[in-house]
């Protein structure tokens, strides 16, 4: 007799289904048990189960066969961005497909310090209560974190505490789930974005997958089968902190040498500085470069070289097919990428045949925004084919005051 699927089995094997739909986007259920190495019969019963719970949906092909694909976004996402000592947050309204951007001020209560995880669960409840007030109802919130996130104790990193006073000894996660009432994702900032950039950007098709976020500091995502790697501790990406010369300068990490000291905002700027050719901010050196000024130029070539160095080590040791560049280095092109690919690093892994491919992000410096819709949408297990221009467009600040409901416990 044949073994009958547990409970077990079968949750694990909805899961492949979804997980392959994630991945592939639409495909037909021929397509989804090849793939999976499922049978047909189990195909089309999860798929049926799916469809009745509305997980899925059927777009007909012919009239014998119909591409099934995770059934689109509906009511409204929040994403929370926290870093640098304040919030950001963002309502993705999928009712009337309109982005905007929350009054953090008008929803934070007036003895909130600014960017403490007091003001950030004020600004979560109260984007719940636009949501609801727009009949809009929130499917889930994503809190993305600047600074890195250790699995164990669920706390921000001790290493970045001096970043994050307000933070410290806090298991982040733990701490909201406790007061909000909806599904929820919490994670690094750096993380978020490379799953926007797996899900919809230049790592379409790639099962590894790593994405480097470069602006005012340096983040890294690892993205292994359609999923986030956080590694043992959590802090699997933090490429930033990579030591590609040690007589460099000392870092916040501790180190010396660290990548951020020679690719990051403040490096460049100081770079600059030291040429007598100030720049305030790294989004005018790259208008600089581009309109011809040899100094931005140099010092974004100078950048990538640095780059170059340390991914040729992430691409030694995890191999994989695509790496993007994304945040304001990702912008600058080819004074940045002729830097990568001269690199010696770069240069002798061409030689020995690795094939890594290196891109410039698709998605943009909105990344770590839409990953947190990306993370709320595999968590609730809805899908979106791409990120239509309504999603990178934000409406003027929401600044209504709506009191949201209060805590039960």
């Amino acid at each position: 007799m044949g073994k009958t699927p547990n409970r077990t089995d079968r949750t694990a094997n909805v899961q492949l289904v979804l997980d392959h739909l994630r991945q592939k986007g639409p495909s037909t259920q021929a397509e989804i048990a090849r793939a999976t190495n499922l049978a047909r019969a189990t195909v089309n019963n999860i798929v049926q189960a799916l469809r009745d719970q509305g997980t899925l949906e059927y777009n007909w092909k012919n009239k014998r066969e119909a591409l099934v694909s995770l059934s689109s976004a509906r009511g409204s996402i929040v994403s929370i961005l926290v870093h640098s000592g304040q919030a950001e947050a963002t309502l993705f309204d999928f009712q009337v497909q309109e982005r905007i951007t929350l009054d953090v001020a008008a929803l934070r209560n007036p003895d909130d310090r600014i960017g403490s995880p007091e003001e950030v669960l004020h600004v979560a409840k109260g984007a719940i209560a636009i949501g609801a007030a727009r009949n809009a109802p929130v499917s889930g919130i994503c809190i993305a974190m600047e600074g890195p996130i250790e699995r164990r104790s669920g706390m921000i990193a001790r290493w970045a505490w001096q970043r994050y006073p307000d933070w410290t000894n806090l298991p982040v996660f733990q701490h909201f789930d406790r007061h909000l009432r909806v599904p929820l994702v919490v994670d690094n900032d750096a993380n978020l974005a490379a799953l926007a950039e797996w899900m919809w950007g230049v790592g379409q098709g790639h099962n590894d997958f790593v994405h480097l976020t470069c602006s005012q500091g340096i983040g890294g995502g690892i993205i292994i089968d359609g999923k986030i790697y956080h590694g043992g501790t959590g802090l699997a990406g933090e490429m930033g902190h990579m030591v590609i010369e040690e007589d460099g300068e000392l870092c916040f990490c501790g180190s010396r040498g660290c990548l951020t000291g020679f690719a990051s905002e403040r490096a460049i700027l100081t770079a600059l500085g030291s040429m007598d050719h100030r720049k305030d901010s790294l989004d005018e050196v790259v208008e600089s470069a581009k309109a011809g000024d040899a100094a931005c130029q140099r010092v974004l070539y100078e950048a990538g070289v640095h780059l170059g160095r340390a991914l040729a080590t992430v691409v030694r040791v995890l191999g994989p097919s695509m790496v993007s560049l994304g945040g304001t280095l990702g912008e600058a092109g080819r004074f940045v990428f002729d830097g990568l690919h001269s690199s010696p690093e770069i240069i002798n892994l061409r030689a020995i045949g690795t094939a890594a491919e290196f891109r410039a992000s698709e998605v943009g410096k909105d990344a770590a925004m839409l990953g947190g819709v990306a993370a709320i949408l595999a968590q609730i297990n809805l899908g979106l084919e791409r990120v239509d221009p309504w999603m990178k467009s934000p409406a003027p600040a929401a600044s209504e005051k709506i009191s949201p409901e209060p805590d039960s416990d």
